[in-house]
């Protein structure tokens, strides 16, 4: 990174910035706040603004990294409410979470401060009025918006989002270019600007010293009671329906005589998930493993990539998997599917293969493919350099840094 963008960011002096996110759960959004932390200038000031029961590891790694920690009594949960009373008690969860930010940022903060939000921009319209009445305000979106809603919704969003970056001091990142285009249909022409890029990242400091730990895949895989010498195909993320656990399972089931199959997750499994898994009748070539045993630290959980051959993710939906940059800078080639950004990192027959959401089979057999030593090298090596450039942590922080210093402020 220039060095003149480094004096710029020293030169707007001490900042305060507030990174704010109201649910527990932690992926590829924590990351990512994570690295802007780490790679600020030492004189800007990170408050990290969560739920109380928020992962205590997560938080260690916040706090050792600098940033100043406060929890909030009241929890949203992220993922699709079903039926109408759920969905109502989610919304009554979510007024009440953004009433409880609010009056912290009333009471904790000062006007001048940035806030920096993981919330909906279509959804948390008066919160993020209010921030940006206070501070320079950006929200980061990982996802292209949902596909699946009337064209009322649609025309609600827009003017909702449009309100929104008509403010001076509010605007939007895309976690990937495919949701800053598609966030920008909703936008009239002039306000394009005001959503930028900033890419979903990994640490390389995190992979280098992964990289530099022994490899140690016969102890590992023998432990878990895999054969060393099988292919293995490793996945990383929640165990939930999104990231197509069962597609994965299929998978398992229809290559189980050449492959055997890790998904490593941040909970225990439940009766029924763990009910169902033993339906597929993969007991001796799939392992479950929790994230603790996998490793108490972010590089040393990437080691544990290392124990296998092929980094797979059937997902139905997301942006662009951390886990997945992540693996392409460990050497893993990828199989995964076509949405959102991730055909970004995932070139088919570049850096891995990539299938159609939802197609069981066509993701067991891109697998299969990977059963050829040449081919599974030249796509590994392909992931390898891939994961560089616009892709790297230091490129991503840098373009919000300069919308910290450059952004108007209210």
């Amino acid at each position: 990174m220039t060095s003149e963008r480094q004096k710029a960011w020293e030169a707007a002096g001490p900042l305060t910035i507030n990174l704010i996110w109201p649910y527990t759960t932690w992926g590829g959004a924590q990351i990512y706040f994570l690295s802007l932390v780490r790679n600020a200038p030492k004189i800007w000031k990170f408050r990290v603004i969560v739920p109380e029961g928020s992962d205590p590891e997560l938080m260690r790694l916040f706090s050792n990294a600098g940033a100043d920690l406060f929890f909030l009594s009241h929890v949203r949960n992220p993922t699709p409410a079903q039926g109408i009373v759920e969905k109502l008690k989610r919304q009554l969860r979510r007024l009440r979470s953004e009433q409880e930010i609010l009056a912290f940022v009333r009471e904790r903060t000062s006007p001048g401060d940035i806030y920096h939000i993981e919330a909906g921009p279509w959804q948390s319209v008066s919160l993020l009025k209010k921030l940006a009445r206070r501070g320079k305000t950006f929200v980061t979106v990982q996802n292209a918006m949902p596909s699946n809603v009337s064209e009322a919704r649609k025309r609600a969003w827009s003017r909702r989002m449009t309100a929104l970056l008509s403010m001076p001091s509010f605007e939007l990142f895309g976690g990937n270019q495919h949701a800053v285009d598609d966030i920008r249909t909703f936008l009239p022409a002039e306000l394009h600007k005001k959503v930028t890029i900033s890419r979903a990242t990994f640490s390389r400091t995190d992979v280098n010293e992964a990289l530099a730990m022994p490899l140690r895949r016969e102890q590992v895989l023998s432990g878990l009671g895999l054969r060393p010498e099988k292919l293995t195909v490793i996945a990383v993320g929640q165990f939930i329906d999104r990231k197509g656990r069962w597609d994965f399972l299929e998978a398992a089931k229809l290559l189980k005589d050449t492959f055997q199959f890790i998904w490593v997750g941040p909970t225990h499994l439940d009766a029924g998930e763990a009910a169902r898994v033993k339906d597929y009748g993969v007991a001796g070539s799939f392992r479950y493993v929790l994230s603790e045993d996998a490793g108490r630290s972010r590089a040393e959980i990437l080691a544990f990539f290392r124990n296998a051959d092929i980094f797979a993710l059937p997902s139905y939906w997301e942006g662009l998997p951390v886990s997945i940059l992540e693996a392409m800078a460990l050497g893993l080639p990828i199989v995964s599917t076509r949405i959102n950004g991730i055909p970004e990192a995932v070139v088919n027959d570049t850096t891995g293969f990539i299938v159609e959401a939802g197609d069981a089979p066509a993701f067991a057999a891109a697998i299969k493919k990977l059963e050829d030593a040449p081919t599974r090298k030249r796509l590994a090596e392909g992931a390898l350099a891939a994961a560089t450039g616009e892709f790297e942590e230091i490129v991503s922080v840098s373009n919000v840094f300069d919308r910290y210093i450059n952004a108007e402020a209210p």
